[in-house]
């Protein structure tokens, strides 16, 4: 990985070992109420998280107004036939960075976008206009961390694993995708645990695992859908989780 500025190097070190907290919402969803991101954020920071993953600038400014925590932006922007979601434009990467992200996050797949480009080209674009800006590349598997890590991602998660082609589980971690991960990609860059980490332990295993540090979502701030994963369980799994929650 290349040399870090001193504000960076901060601003990463500052989540060493902790916990990041995903406060999202869809408007569907069943505890969306205005105000609802920022006291999801307010909770985790009651609990002590150490970072928070925000999804649309809106959310990420009104959660940088409360916090000096480390905030990772993205912006979801689901259109029919297209797969790439996780900010997938320069313009979008800008509306994060303005709204006060510390780190960008996007999808850094293999994928190609609506433009019919590969999305981890997305990378070096940001690198040419925000050249300060940290990057985490949400990407699938060990080969998309390599890949996006030499385009010149600071950090990469698997957040996207269960959209592989043939995903272990779409509701469980894949821990063992995480070992490959930290091992191909050792002293190039940071690696963080994200994706259905549902209990402290499964945190626990990621940090031992070697994961930098650990994003917990849906089991901290969607209780609906921690009932889905209780009652699925219980229902001999007629139902699966959804792909896209």
């Amino acid at each position: 990985m290349e040399s870090l500025s001193a504000k960076q190097q901060i601003i990463i070190e500052r989540l060493k070992n902790g916990l990041i907290v995903s406060c999202q919402a869809k408007k569907e969803d069943p505890i969306y109420l205005p105000g609802i991101i920022t006291k999801m954020a307010e909770s985790a920071i009651w609990g002590g998280a150490d970072g928070l993953r925000i999804n649309t600038p809106e959310h990420i400014k009104e959660v940088r107004k409360i916090t000096d925590l480390p905030i990772i932006g993205l912006w979801k922007q689901h259109t029919k036939d297209n797969p790439v979601f996780i900010t997938p434009t320069i313009e979008a990467v800008e509306e994060v960075i303005e709204a006060g992200a510390d780190i960008v996050a996007i999808d850094a797949t293999d994928r190609a976008n609506a433009k019919g480009e590969k999305a981890y080209l997305l990378i070096d674009k940001i690198k040419q206009k925000y050249p300060n800006t940290i990057i985490l590349a949400d990407i699938r598997n060990e080969k998309e961390a390599v890949l996006a890590l030499e385009q010149g991602a600071h950090m990469v998660a698997p957040t996207l694993y269960r959209f592989n082609d043939h995903p272990k589980s779409i509701d469980s971690p894949d821990f063992e995708m995480l070992a490959k991960i930290v091992r191909v990609t050792q002293g190039n860059g940071v690696v963080l645990m994200e994706g259905k980490i549902n209990t402290p332990e499964e945190a626990i295993e990621s940090l031992y695992l070697g994961a930098y540090a650990v994003v917990v979502g849906s089991a901290i701030t969607r209780p609906h859908l921690t009932t889905l994963r209780f009652t699925n369980k219980i229902n001999k799994y007629k139902h699966k989780m959804p792909l896209y929650y």
